[in-house]
């Protein structure tokens, strides 16, 4: 199965969403994208997915726009959310993306 996550700028949400998906299940592909992508990935992401052993080092943000929608079998929208800028407040933001996308794997 092939899942857009979609999200404002494809720098924070998405991209850690996309990769929480693909960590519950191999037979899983997701692909994050922004309606308005941001030139690079939040730098708090990388340290913060770390302790999950997930690893986004060079990860960048793309756009929706570049995206073939036709491919996906799902789309699951990230909430706009505000963004922590330390990583104490981050990881709470991150356990709420890593629960939500959790929620959506079930319901599939």
């Amino acid at each position: 199965m092939k899942i857009l996550v979609l999200s404002e700028k494809d720098d924070c949400l998405g991209p850690m969403a996309a990769a929480f998906l693909c960590d519950y299940s191999m037979s899983l592909e997701a692909v994050s994208a922004g309606r308005h992508p941001a030139s690079a990935l939040n730098p708090l992401v990388v340290p913060a997915m770390r302790e999950c052993l997930i690893d986004l080092e060079g990860y960048t943000p793309r756009d929706l726009a570049t995206v073939d929608r036709s491919s996906f079998d799902a789309v699951y929208e990230c909430p706009d959310l505000p963004i922590p800028e330390t990583l104490d407040p981050f990881r709470d933001l991150r356990d709420f993306v890593k629960n939500a996308a959790y929620l959506f794997f079930r319901s599939l």
